[in-house]
């Protein structure tokens, strides 16, 4: 936030630097520290030396605005950067392509600006000032220029030498372009008669000024100071201008806790003195709740006390380096002595030293994330990955009346005005109209031993639990206190927080902080950016709020299963939104061009922020629930208020009167229970007729607010609809948005001429569901759906492709970014795949994992897990097994299954599911199955099997009457009468696991006496198939997956393991070479562990891939390289003597050898053991079974791998000298990118 001056404006200070370059991380880091210490908000930068792909590194550190003119080398460069908390309004820029000056046109509130930066040519260039200045002057609004313009304006006051000859041309020009655009000089004109110098050049001996600022003369009067700071860092000091404009009213300044805090164990012990001393003197003398808030502003204060302590050492020291080297450089321009100046280049030693320390401590923290977790699937690879995102700044809206605003303080006020209508109650007040249509309604109600457990007051263990399943790295709310604040001081916090939950539940409302809510603003894609209804608010709550609300929800959440029937898909455990898509397909199949049916897809308007508080508690008590579990609810629900952040600026508070707030852990649970009276309503309306496939009518679908009709007699059954919907809103605050709904007929004559007429649109090609097309027609589902995600994904991977990261970090990218949009798409969509679409994206990912360079491994190895050799890349083909065998599980559930398993038995009555998988041979199968769905399942299903290994000749699930193998079973009526006394499958002739004899089997199932013969032949059949048939018939591995678990829990990556372990590739090829190199009988089992270790060995991807290279034998060697090009000799490049094959190269060499004896006596001096100087130990990390207990006790496993690395990550190069030194090159430019990026 900006000091005001006494008159009503704002000081803004602007500063232009040469940096001379920013490409190393150490030097970035102590500029963009420096620009914080010198408190500027708007900031031109010259000589960046970054290119157009480097420019991300800035973005990625800077608050707020970033503008940019690159050249094509390392060379030019310059910058703007506007600080968040400046409303800078863009119009547009004017990039120079050479890298020479940046043009960004804008306005500060009323205030219309051109900011130019500049870095002047070199040499005597009147041509390119001409060129500016003549864009200059089509320019609307006033200038304010600044930047190295390498050329003195007045030399007998601007240079040391009182002489400059060399820029006679471009110093003309720019005096004339002065006086014709009235634009000044200012720090000269402050300073007539003053000798001060911005650039001093140690290769010439002398001081000049040839930075400065030129604004228009109209913005004199707003000047309040322009000064140069001192030449530090840079050979240019930094030149700063404060000027005042229309004050900006941005509301309170917001502080947040900086989370970097809590790695300080100081720090962790300081906070935790401070609260114990907190609470042990104020006990009792307050109530609990205004503890709590006098608690979290005075350990707010302390920890912005320990903060600005713990640099205020540091900012005093570089304070009074500040006034030493201003005083110096101020005699050095006077008498140009000398000493004068070695004791100025000192100061200014001294100055880097200090700056460049603390830069070194924090990148300290930076490389310590990247060796831990810089290319594992996590948030620090996402962060370099990700694209940069839109601009934050909110330029104009449209009010009310839609007229265009862009006065910061207008916009926000609109948007106060916008959230505040929104979250006002609407509610008709009509009690009778609401109670007459709950009334109705057949709610399903807690049982009371479900009602008491809810009702159980709130524990330590609640708030415990909740606590530790919140999310880290989440924005905090107004208090500014994240969750990870609670999660470090949970012992500490947990009792306070307690009684004040218990005391505000006794008064009927919160603390003041845990009734606020703070709503900041996502543009929503594709939308105008002037529409107050295009953004998303995201409601910013107290993390003690968010505490409460995530015991309640643990607590309902169990119970959610019991009280929604299973149409609704959303928040909802073990249920899934794909199990709703499935249904829409099953549906759409079965009555394709069927007249008179459709689909109806229902948006809701702002679905969440428009329930009506009346309307959600009046439904809640109909569920069941108890008194005490309800008061909890409406004690957050009492009172709430919010304020809106724009730009920048905080509006005042309001009140919110409906809404279940996004970013609250129990709104979408109150939002299910609030919108299934609905569902509920159009169940039971008998005017309302569903799709009726087999015995049951499909009606409704839901995830959430996502809502699908399925609807027949449509003349009769829309008007109902919409008739119930208009009803419910009245007094639930669900709001239909007509535009964006959609009703697809689904026979093809009816899509071209409608039978009925809504207020929906109509649509002849399909809807998006879910993120799911669904077309008219299934043959075009997969192609819709596909065929854009290939080309994002192609998209993504070509711009990731020249990115400084690993093979195992691109694999981490395409486990953590590509294989979830893949699996979403196979699990919701289950249609057959070609092996062209596999095949191209194999290539696809191959050329990505190798960087577009010839693969040095199969792909089929790189699928296998870590111990087979592999690197466990996402196979594709064995992830849509997966999904299709995960889908198939249903069809073993003993409960009630999803309403698609209902569609899909419908095609095979006689059978269940499951049986049917077995009642013939796959031939049969699929030639007999005309249901898309279930055959795919069916293939898949043998697909599996076989790629397992696994050929049941007869499985238990088989059924007994109609299987097409047994052939009496298919002919005689009798197996029939068994189907019906309960023996469908072989499994029901066994019990415990044994089979029942047939006067056993008589008793169980009351089956006729005279059926002795059905039974022998059974017997036969089964005598048949099986080597034995006493004990029941093992379940195969798929088979013990689907009936281990019916809610389909972890079941994609168990079967996606299962078909990993059952792969036949190996890297049994690289053993075997290097058994014949060593000469050594490697166990199997050995080397499996030794490629395991590679990588569990360390959390350091580097270190993993440089061992599993070596087991991989990847390295280019002398000899290899000879066999490229004969013109390469093929001998060591180190002993010059022998072969340099990967074996020497890395073990038998003379001079490798006294390495690896160096290595082997740190291993035996630190384990106080003797090591054996082998190569299975040194290269393979696989040790004599002598040494496999002191490995477990002194975890001696694969030490020689990790000093080896280290000695590697130190020295930056493989075995000196042995291996393709393009290579080692390589690795180099990786690691330094790397570094810069962190």
């Amino acid at each position: 936030m900006e000091k005001t001056t006494k008159g009503n404006g704002l000081n803004i200070k602007i500063t232009s630097w040469n940096v001379r370059g920013i490409r190393k991380l150490n030097k970035l880091k102590q500029v963009l520290d420096r620009l914080k210490y010198l408190k500027s908000k708007i900031i031109f930068l010259q000589e960046s030396h970054l290119i157009e792909s480097e420019i991300h590194w800035i973005i990625k550190r800077w608050q707020g605005q970033v503008y940019h003119s690159s050249f094509t080398s390392h060379a030019r460069g310059v910058i703007i950067l506007i600080h968040k908390s400046i409303t800078f309004q863009i119009i547009r820029t004017i990039k120079d392509p050479y890298g020479r000056y940046i043009i960004v046109q804008g306005h500060i509130s009323t205030l219309k600006l051109n900011l130019i930066n500049i870095y002047g040519p070199n040499n005597d260039n009147p041509s390119f000032y001409e060129n500016l200045f003549l864009t200059l002057s089509t320019l609307e609004g006033f200038y304010i220029i600044g930047g190295d313009f390498n050329c003195t304006l007045n030399p007998s006051l601007d240079k040391s030498t009182q002489i400059d000859t060399s820029h006679s041309q471009t110093r003309n020009m720019l005096l004339n372009y002065i006086k014709d655009l009235r634009i000044n000089e200012v720090w000269r004109t402050r300073n007539p008669t003053n000798k001060e110098f911005s650039c001093y050049s140690s290769s010439h001996q002398y001081h000049s000024r040839i930075d400065y600022f030129l604004i228009s003369v109209e913005l004199l009067p707003h000047v309040e100071n322009c000064w140069y700071n001192s030449i530090v860092i840079s050979d240019h000091a930094a030149v700063s201008l404060e000027i005042k404009v229309n004050k900006i009213d941005q509301g309170m300044k917001r502080w947040r806790m900086q989370t970097l805090l809590l790695k300080d164990s100081k720090f962790v012990t300081f906070i935790e003195t401070c609260i114990d001393q907190y609470f042990e003197m104020n006990k009792d003398e307050t109530t609990a709740s205004i503890r709590w808030e006098a608690f979290k502003a005075y350990i707010r204060g302390e920890i912005i006390s320990y903060s600005s302590n713990k640099n205020k050492q540091y900012n005093q020291e570089l304070k009074l380096l500040e006034r030493q080297i201003k005083s110096s450089e101020a005699e050095v321009y006077q008498s140009n002595d000398q000493t004068k100046l070695h004791k100025l280049n000192v100061l200014r030693t001294r100055y880097d030293k200090l700056t460049t320390e603390k830069v070194a401590k924090n990148l300290m923290w930076t490389k310590q994330a990247f060796y831990d977790q810089g290319e594992k699937a996590g948030k620090l690879l996402a962060w370099r990955i990700k694209q940069m995102q839109a601009e934050r700044t909110i330029n104009s809206i449209k009010s009310k009346l839609d007229i265009l605003t862009t006065d910061p303080s207008e916009i926000n006020e609109n948007f106060r005005e916008f959230y505040k209508n929104l979250y006002k109650s609407e509610y008709s007040g009509n009690k009778d109209t609401q109670a007459a249509f709950l009334n109705q309604l057949k709610f399903k109600t807690l049982l009371e031993e479900e009602k008491t457990t809810l009702d159980s007051p709130l524990t330590i263990e609640d708030l415990s639990e909740a606590i530790d399943s919140m999310n880290s790295g989440k924005t905090p709310g107004p208090d500014g206190l994240p969750i990870e604040f609670y999660k470090t001081f949970k012992n500490k916090l947990i009792l306070p927080l307690l009684n004040m939950y218990e005391e505000s539940y006794e008064a009927g409302i919160l603390p003041d902080s845990l009734r606020l809510a703070t709503i900041t603003l996502l543009l929503k894609p594709n939308k105008p950016s002037t529409e107050c209804s295009s953004y998303r608010g995201i409601s910013l709550m107290g993390c003690d709020t968010k505490i409460l609300c995530k015991a309640l929800s643990r607590r309902l959440d169990k119970y959610l299963p019991t009280l929604i029937i299973d149409d609704q898909q959303g928040f909802i455990k073990a249920r899934q939104g794909y199990h709703n898509i499935r249904r829409v397909l099953n549906v759409l199949h079965e009555k394709h061009n069927c007249k008179d049916t459709a689909m109806l897809s229902l948006d809701a308007r702002q679905a969440f922020d428009r329930i009506e508080w009346d309307y959600l508690f009046e439904v809640l008590p109909k569920y069941g629930f108890g008194e005490t579990f309800l008061k909890w609810i409406r004690l957050l629900y009492t009172d709430p208020k919010a304020q809106v952040l724009t730009n920048n600026n905080m509006s005042k508070l309001f009140n919110l009167q409906r809404s279940t707030r996004q970013g609250c852990p129990l709104s979408p649970l109150l939002f299910v229970l609030a919108i299934e009276p609905l569902a509920m309503a159009v169940r039971a309306n008998t005017g309302i007729s569903g799709i009726r496939i087999g015995g049951r009518d499909h009606l409704i679908s839901l995830f959430v607010d996502h809502t699908i009709f399925f609807m027949s007699n449509l003349k009769i059954s829309i008007p109902k609809l919409l008739h119930l919907i208009k009803e419910f809103c009245e007094f639930s605050g669900y709001t239909i948005n007509n535009s964006k709904s959609e009703l697809m007929f689904l026979n093809e004559e009816e899509r071209r001429s409608p039978i009925v007429t809504t207020p929906f649109k109509t649509t002849t090609k399909g809807f998006t569901y879910l993120g799911i097309k669904v077309t008219p027609s299934l043959n075009e589902i997969s192609i819709t759906n596909y065929n854009p995600l290939v080309e994002k994904v192609t998209e993504m991977l070509n711009r990731w492709s020249n990115l400084p990261i690993s093979i195992i970090g691109r694999i981490n990218l395409l486990k953590m970014t590509i294989l979830p949009k893949f699996l979403y798409y196979f699990q919701t969509l289950p249609l057959p795949l070609s092996d062209s679409f596999y095949d191209s994206l194999d290539k696809l990912f191959n050329q990505f994992i190798w960087s577009n360079r010839k693969a040095r491994l199969r792909l089929k190895l790189l699928y296998l897990p870590y111990e087979r050799g592999g690197l466990q890349v996402p196979n594709l083909r064995w992830y849509y097994m997966a999904a299709q065998l995960t889908s198939a599980t249903h069809y073993f559930c003993p409960t009630t299954p999803p309403a698609w398993v209902d569609i899909e038995q419908q095609s095979v009555p006689d059978f269940p599911l499951n049986t049917f998988l077995y009642s013939s041979d796959l031939k049969t199968l699929k030639k007999t199955t005309k249901k898309p769905f279930l055959k795919n399942t069916i293939i898949n299903w043998y697909a599996a099997h076989k790629h397992v290994g696994e050929h049941p000749e007869l499985s238990q699930f088989a059924p007994i009457w109609g299987n097409e193998r047994f052939i009496p079973g298919k002919n005689d009526g009798g197996f029939k009468l068994w189907k019906t006394k309960g023996i469908q499958k072989i499994k029901d002739l066994y019990v415990d696991g044994k089979l029942l004899t047939f006067d056993q089997l008589c008793k169980k199932y009351l089956i006729p006496p005279k059926h002795s013969f059905k039974y022998l032949q059974l017997k036969n059949f089964m005598s048949s198939k099986l080597k034995q048939i006493v004990d029941i018939p093992p379940l195969t591995k798929i088979e013990e997956v689907c009936v281990g678990d019916s809610k389909g829990k972890g079941f994609l990556s168990v079967f996606y393991n299962l078909l990993m372990l059952s792969s036949r590739n190996s890297a049994i090829d690289k053993l075997d070479a290097w058994r014949r190199d060593t000469f050594e009988d490697i166990d199997e089992e050995d080397w499996n562990q030794a490629c395991l270790k590679a990588q569990k060995q360390t959390i350091n991807t580097r270190f993993k891939l440089l061992q599993y290279k070596w087991l991989m034998r990847t390295y280019i060697t002398p000899v290899k390289l000879h066999h490229m090009s004969s013109d390469i000799p093929d001998t060591c490049t180190k002993c010059l003597f022998e072969k340099g094959t990967l074996l020497h190269c890395l073990w038998e060499c003379l001079k490798i050898q006294k390495f690896w004896k160096d290595v082997i006596g740190c291993l035996s001096e630190l384990f106080k053991v003797k090591v054996p100087l082998e190569v299975k130990i040194c290269v393979l990390g696989i040790y004599p079974v002598e040494f496999k207990q002191l490995q477990r006790k002194t975890k001696l496993t694969s030490s020689t791998q990790k000093i080896y690395s280290i000695m590697l990550e130190r020295h930056g190069c493989t075995l000196p000298g042995t291996l393709e030194e393009g290579n080692c090159k390589f690795a180099r430019t990786g690691k330094a990118n790397i570094h810069r990026q962190g």
